[in-house]
């Protein structure tokens, strides 16, 4: 039975998975985790991994942690609410949004500061001021692209075939999880549950957890994984991404216009 637009609105509110801090201590109740918690840590500093890095907000009233991958030398995809001040419903200062690229512990591959930031058309923030999230519509169009104020010395990701893809896909989704704040973590085999119809978001069953949001999921084209969609948020019984054929327009383009 198709899952229509009306059942979604109806069912339980999704959680946006971005981390402020102080975060949670590992071995608390993780949201996020669908069943066991199937993820596990990424050690390797080859391509893609060290595409992926932590998208740190950091300023005087708020600290906050979600996960971007660089997909040019000089351009970050992540969630659109992770930039987003959630008490003034607009986005931080540049000056307080940070990149740094493969973390592992003490050490990084590069970091830079974010120089504009560009959504997409007629993207609208819903604030998550409660425990009962929002709506998976908030979902949409919730992806930004940080254009960085200087390039960052690792192999971008690359881009996976902006096609539809068929219930059960394997995915991998990699993120900076607020359990593991300096650890690259992996969800390696998780599946498809829903495609991109007849609402423009993915339903998979890939484990997530605060600082989640904006990592990305992979799929594997010609054995090399390819980014095809951005982590957004989490619900109860499956996690949220937005596609790659809904963002595409924001690779296109240069600098700041």
């Amino acid at each position: 039975m198709p899952l229509r637009l009306a059942r979604l609105r109806a069912a339980a509110a999704f959680g946006l998975l971005i981390a402020w801090v102080p975060a949670s201590p590992a071995g608390s109740v993780q949201p996020g985790i669908i069943g066991e918690d199937d993820r596990q840590l990424i050690d390797s500093v080859s391509s893609p991994w060290t595409a992926i890095g932590q998208v740190n907000i950091g300023g005087y009233r708020a600290i906050g942690q979600c996960t971007g991958t660089l997909v040019r030398p000089d351009l970050v995809i992540t969630a659109a609410h992770c930039v987003m001040d959630n008490a003034k419903s607009q986005p931080f200062p540049l000056r307080n949004i940070h990149f740094l690229a493969g973390v592992r512990g003490g050490e990084r591959r590069g970091n830079a500061d974010a120089k504009c930031l560009r959504f997409l058309p007629g993207y609208a923030y819903v604030a998550q001021r409660t425990a009962s999230g929002v709506p998976l519509s908030a979902m949409f169009k919730d992806v930004v692209a940080i254009v960085l104020d200087r390039q960052i010395d690792v192999p971008p990701a690359r881009m996976a075939n902006p096609r539809s893809w068929a219930t059960g896909q394997a995915l991998l989704h990699a993120a900076y999880p607020a359990d593991q704040r300096f650890r690259l973590s992996a969800h390696v085999g998780c599946r498809l549950l829903r495609p991109s119809r007849p609402v423009p978001v993915w339903l998979t069953d890939c484990d997530t957890h605060p600082a989640s949001s904006g990592g990305p999921v992979f799929v594997d084209e010609d054995g090399e994984l390819r980014l095809a969609a951005v982590m957004v948020g989490a619900g109860a019984r499956n996690s949220t991404a937005v596609p790659l054929a809904q963002w595409q327009d924001l690779l296109d383009g240069h600098g700041c216009e």
